[in-house]
């Protein structure tokens, strides 16, 4: 086995991350005889419980503050109750104590029915909380985005202890959301604190048979410079490992310099300094720009999706990063994480790359392509349409539609362009705790209704995820940031309050203008940049 070690940093990768894993679950074969097509020891770790049972944990770092937690703690589930309830410890003190008790987060609703096991019918899951199936047991309820308070409550996996670190609440960071100096700082005192590398990642490296490398998921406008410090450790650590990170950008569109708005300036230099610092670290990276900024875009009218919606959105990017790298994960044609990085550098010096697709994806290719949307690029001016563009190279997961059609595809394909397609097995998988907003006619043929008539959801949907380089899309990206820092030194801005030397933001700026030239594009992308944006 080649074993992959995921960390996951920040509220909106842990939403993402915990769609992820609730996938995962679903692969799971629980009747003898059945195929099983996913790989399930390059993600989990196979232990035993207190009570002697065979578990499986993901092998996954959980980073966040302690309140985005929830109810979530290292010492709920399998591996035991809280410990510092009332009543801890008696032995230590006779006397009369007056305590004062932060009250605890309840558990939701989803979570509570889960625990007491209630039978779930995928095909009636959606249905009225405490509604009986056709056997007289009663059915998972309706998990609905507004009740979604934190990530922990929609999980459905159980998390090693060591798994699980609580940072400190946004008043003890003091404002290192923007603070570069002061989020990197967090994590060396975090560390040094609780040993994370030396401890809780080294043993999940010393379990693996043939550790193959580190699939991260960061928020860059919480936790960026905390993610950055935690790579250069790792990297000290394991300086060949192949790393493909998914940084999550802070959903401010560069350019803001000249508007006076010290806070969008300070967090679009951050999103430059992330990528840079990614690229220094060898990080092969897949920008995704913030949920916040979907709004400028347009979705097909198969999804009724809320944008303001953290528990949707995430969900959306989840699908994408999870059927873009289900390869990864399989027991059949498995693709390795080092082949995959290798092929997303097209150049050797561009370790960038771009994820896009379809949700839910249709049988018409011409459609597919017109409704494919691209989650790297910013939505400021409207949805990217990609079909008419030069790649250098991309890979097509394509779970669902025309899986067998080898010579529409050869046609549409045609030429010199470098696109792979991979026909996975298996669609993509809908627990109960995925949103229910699909609109899609094709859909609703799969559709049942519970006993009391409600339409419900189904079980797997069609997906075509994509991971690739567009020629004109990422030099634009990259180039877009480092105008961006041309821009502040011409404009003069406050250099102390953005928490940055100048020389230093200017050594910024030619690296990332570095890269846009390795690319071997910026000759025929920079008349499209504008005049504010050109060198």
């Amino acid at each position: 086995m080649k074993e992959i070690i995921y960390i996951q940093v920040g509220s909106l990768a842990n939403h993402v991350g915990t769609h992820f894993w609730n996938a995962q679950q679903c692969y799971f074969s629980y009747e003898e005889g059945d195929e099983v097509l996913v790989d399930h020891d390059i993600s989990f770790r196979e232990g035993i419980s207190p009570g002697g049972e065979a578990t499986f944990c993901p092998r996954v770092l959980v980073l966040d503050r302690k309140a985005n937690f929830g109810s979530l703690s290292k010492d709920s589930g399998l591996y035991g109750d809280e410990t510092d309830g009332p009543g801890a410890d008696p032995e230590l003190w006779s006397g009369n104590v007056d305590e004062l008790r932060q009250p605890s987060i309840s558990t939701s609703v989803y979570q509570k029915h889960l625990d007491e096991e209630i039978v779930e019918d995928p095909a009636d899951a959606r249905g009225e909380a405490g509604a009986e199936t056709r056997d007289g047991q009663l059915q998972a309820p309706i998990l609905r985005a507004s009740e979604v308070r934190y990530w922990s409550d929609f999980s459905r996996v159980y998390y090693l202890p060591r798994s699980l670190h609580q940072l400190p609440d946004a008043l003890d960071f003091e404002n290192s959301d923007e603070d570069w100096l002061e989020g990197k700082t967090a994590f060396e005192r975090y560390d040094a604190e609780h040993s994370l590398i030396e401890d809780s990642f080294r043993l999940f490296v010393e379990e693996c048979d043939a550790f193959q490398g580190i699939s991260l998921t960061a928020d860059t406008a919480s936790f960026g410079p905390f993610s950055v410090a935690m790579l250069d450790t790792l990297r000290d650590e394991y300086p060949r490992t192949p790393i493909l990170g998914f940084p999550i950008l802070s959903g401010v569109s560069p350019g803001v310099a000249a508007t006076g708005d010290l806070r969008k300036t300070r967090r679009a230099l951050n999103d430059a300094r992330l990528l840079h610092a990614l690229a220094e670290s060898d990080v092969t990276s897949v920008p995704l720009q913030n949920p916040s900024t979907w709004s400028c875009g347009s979705w097909p009218e198969d999804i009724h999706l809320y944008t303001d919606r953290i528990y949707e959105t995430s969900a959306i990017l989840s699908a994408h990063i999870e059927s873009s790298t289900l390869p990864l994960r399989l027991k059949a044609e498995s693709t390795g994480l080092l082949e995959l990085c290798s092929k997303l550098n097209v150049y050797g010096n561009t370790p960038f790359a771009e994820l896009s697709g379809v949700l839910p994806a249709v049988d018409s290719s011409a459609v597919l392509e017109q409704r494919r949307q691209n989650f790297t690029w910013f939505r400021d001016s409207g949805v990217v349409k990609t079909h008419s563009d030069v790649w250098l190279f991309r890979r097509d997961v394509i779970r669902g539609p025309r899986r067998a059609d080898d010579a529409e595809r050869s046609v549409m394909y045609s030429g010199t362009l470098p696109i792979a397609s991979f026909a996975a097995p298996i669609e993509y998988p809908l627990p109960t705790s995925f949103p229910y907003f699909f609109n899609a006619p094709h859909l609703n043929k799969r559709s049942r209704r519970t006993p009391r008539g409600i339409l419900t959801q189904p079980r797997t949907v069609p997906i075509v995820s994509s991971l690739g380089v567009r020629k004109d899309g990422l030099p634009k990206l990259l180039g877009r940031y480092a105008s961006f820092v041309d821009d502040c030194a011409r404009y003069k801005v406050d250099w102390q309050a953005l928490g940055i030397e100048q020389d230093e933001a200017r050594e910024l700026g030619a690296s990332i203008w570095t890269t846009v030239d390795n690319f071997g594009a910026i000759s025929e992308t920079s008349d499209e940049l504008g005049e504010d944006e050109e060198r």
